[in-house]
């Protein structure tokens, strides 16, 4: 099958005047237009770096403006939903993915019901099973009986399904360690927020003052990087998710020891958390993938939502990315990110591809002012 489209993206770029060549899901060549094209944009298909798919129900409940305040009344909204309505959020979550031209999630499950509905999608992706043991009734054996459990079944239905600390301040030291242990890959959140700095270097601040209250004993004190590092979660493999409130130390770390990043900027900015130094990451070699992370967050599920927030942050920090970076970090190297090594439009790769109703479009930048779920025409599967 020979695909002529008005435009190629390749590693964020958009080129004029090429065609590709498909046979049986495979692109086998990439050449100068022997033909008229077609009015649409081809690019590789879109990689959400980190997914909550089972808060979809939230959005636009929470009013809380900050990240502590938001993530207690989370927490008390999980406890009056119903398996059911996790369920068909997921799935309706899922559906947004796949209109909106994402292919691949990489995905944070508490509860049942997003891997089925990744499943059902026809997304591919992974699901990271989250372990909490912080200010659980139960104890950490059972919490960990209880996320294996739910990880074997989600390992039924997608291909890679791996036990999965939350963050390391909401699972205890033993378990962090047994976790990170077993060298499978892990998405942690680092750094989203001051609090977590001020709370392994200072003991000050609203996680302090939790520990304290309820004598929740510290996994550690100091450099939180230096905690991964201890406990074997800074290493290939490993994605940190967010990343905000990184110095330089911190990044320089993070790229000595091979992991990636998920940024998740319209999550950030609703709550308040530091703009993440995006243009220091990928200057230091970071591989830096985009995540729509939840709609009680980010808001509605739209990955050109979240490139065009990706690039005004950047220019806010007075540390600007180019569009081309912010549509690789959304396809190609978010892929990268994830250990996926050919997701992009080349010879021998099986990549799946998205048509965006985008021609006319010269630049990428161009691609990110127009662009929206309604320019998704038509996507290759996945898998």
């Amino acid at each position: 099958m020979i695909l002529r489209p008005y435009g190629v993206v390749l590693r964020g770029r958009l080129e004029l005047g090429l065609e590709v060549e498909v046979v049986d899901g495979v692109v086998v060549s990439i050449g100068p237009q022997t033909g008229m094209p077609d009015p649409y944009v081809l690019s590789p298909a879109f990689v959400n770096a980190h997914s909550h798919l089972e808060y979809r129900g939230m959005l636009g409940l929470i009013d809380e403006p900050e990240y502590v305040g938001w993530i207690r009344a989370i927490t008390r909204m999980k406890t009056s939903q119903t398996v059911e309505e996790v369920v068909a959020d997921c799935i309706l979550a899922a559906e947004e993915n796949v209109a909106c031209g994402v292919a691949f999630v990489a995905e944070h499950s508490d509860r049942p019901g997003a891997a089925a509905a990744i499943n059902a999608a026809g997304l591919d992706g992974i699901v990271f099973q989250e372990v909490i043991t912080f200010m659980e009734a139960d104890g950490p054996a059972e919490r960990l009986a209880r996320s294996e459990e739910r990880r074997a079944a989600a390992a039924e239905l997608v291909d890679q399904a791996y036990l999965n600390p939350h963050a390391p301040h909401t699972v205890d030291g033993a378990t962090f360690g047994q976790l990170a242990g077993y060298g499978k890959p892990l998405s942690i959140h680092v750094a989203e927020t001051v609090h977590e700095r001020t709370f392994w270097e200072d003991d000050a601040g609203p996680l302090a003052e939790v520990y304290r209250a309820n004598s929740i004993p510290r996994p550690y004190r100091g450099r939180l990087l230096d905690y991964l590092a201890a406990q074997g979660a800074l290493r290939p493999g490993v994605q940190l998710v967010h990343f905000c409130d990184a110095d330089p130390a911190d990044i320089a770390q993070a790229a000595a020891a091979g992991v990636g990043v998920a940024h998740c900027p319209r999550s950030n900015e609703r709550l308040q958390c530091p703009r993440a130094p995006v243009r220091e990451m990928l200057d230091a070699g970071i591989l830096v993938g985009l995540g729509l992370d939840s709609a009680a967050s980010s808001g509605p599920v739209d990955m050109f939502a979240e490139m065009r927030a990706a690039l005004e942050v950047s220019f806010r920090r007075s540390q600007p990315l180019t569009a081309e970076e912010v549509w690789d970090m959304a396809t190609t190297m978010g892929a990268r990110s994830l250990g996926l090594a050919d997701w992009e439009i080349k010879p021998g790769s099986k990549v799946p591809l998205v048509a965006l109703d985008l021609a006319g479009c010269l630049t990428t930048d161009d691609m990110l002012d127009r662009g929206g779920p309604e320019s998704v025409l038509w996507q290759t599967a996945s898998g």
